[in-house]
C-alpha cells in the first residue's frame, strides 16, 4: 500500500524530491535549508504527491511534484497541536482552541494547527510573528450543522489571535466562516479546483 499524504500535511523530504531544473532558484535555496514541503490540492498521478515550497517571504511560494519515495516523514496538522509554539500568543491561542472545541465537538475532534504555525512546528523553523494568523483545520468526516459551526466560530472569535478555520469534508476543504453563515450554495476547495455545492457531505 501506498504512503497517504492529504492537503495540509507537512512532508520532510529527502534529496530526492523535484529536480533541481523545475524548481526556481529561491525555492531550491529553501529546500536546501529546510527541505519540507505541505500537501496541496491537485490531481497528480500515483506514486506523485504536489505540494507547495515556502520562501523565506510571504509572496515566495512554488507548486511542485514529489515522488512518494522522497518523503522521509509525514507530519499531520492533528500532530501538532500539542507542541509548544515559540510566541506566547499562540500558546495562548492553542490552548483557548482546545477548550472551546472540545465544549462544542467533544474530546474526539481532530484537529490541528495548518499555515506558518503549523510550519513552525513541524520543521523548527521561525516563520510565524506577533501579527501571523492562526490557521486550523478540523476533520469534518460527519456533516456539522450550521447552527453548531455558528457557536464555533463565536467561540473562535474569543481567541486571542485572528483564527482561520477550515472543515475538511468528505468532498474538500471549506471554510468554517462560510458554512455557517452561507444561505445557500458554498465553495469547497477540491484537487480539480473551487467548486459550488450545497452539501459539502453529500456523495459526488
Amino acid at each position: 500500500m501506498g504512503m497517504i499524504a492529504r492537503p495540509h500535511d507537512l512532508l520532510l523530504l529527502s534529496g530526492r524530491s523535484a529536480p533541481d531544473a523545475a524548481l526556481p532558484d529561491w525555492a531550491r535555496a529553501s529546500l536546501a535549508a529546510c527541505p519540507w514541503a505541505v500537501v496541496r490540492r491537485a490531481p497528480c498521478s500515483p506514486g506523485l504527491i504536489p505540494v507547495g515550497v515556502r520562501g523565506t517571504e510571504r509572496r515566495l511560494r512554488h507548486a511542485a511534484i514529489v515522488p512518494s519515495d522522497s518523503v522521509v516523514r509525514v507530519v499531520t496538522p492533528e500532530d501538532l497541536r500539542k507542541r509548544p509554539p515559540r510566541l506566547p500568543q499562540f500558546a495562548t491561542a492553542l490552548s483557548a482552541v482546545t477548550l472551546r472545541l472540545s465544549a462544542e465537538l467533544g474530546d474526539d475532534a481532530v484537529w490541528g494547527p495548518t499555515g506558518s504555525l503549523g510550519f513552525e512546528l513541524a520543521t523548527g523553523r521561525p516563520v510565524t510573528h506577533p501579527g501571523s494568523d492562526l490557521d486550523l483545520l478540523i476533520r469534518a468526516p460527519r456533516r456539522l450543522d450550521r447552527a453548531q459551526a455558528a457557536r464555533l466560530v463565536t467561540a473562535l472569535t474569543g481567541v486571542p489571535v485572528t483564527v482561520d478555520c477550515q472543515l475538511e469534508t468528505p468532498r474538500g476543504g471549506l471554510s468554517l466562516t462560510e458554512w455557517a453563515h452561507a444561505d445557500g450554495l458554498v465553495m469547497i476547495r477540491t484537487a480539480h479546483g473551487p467548486q459550488l455545492v450545497d452539501d459539502p457531505w453529500a456523495p459526488e
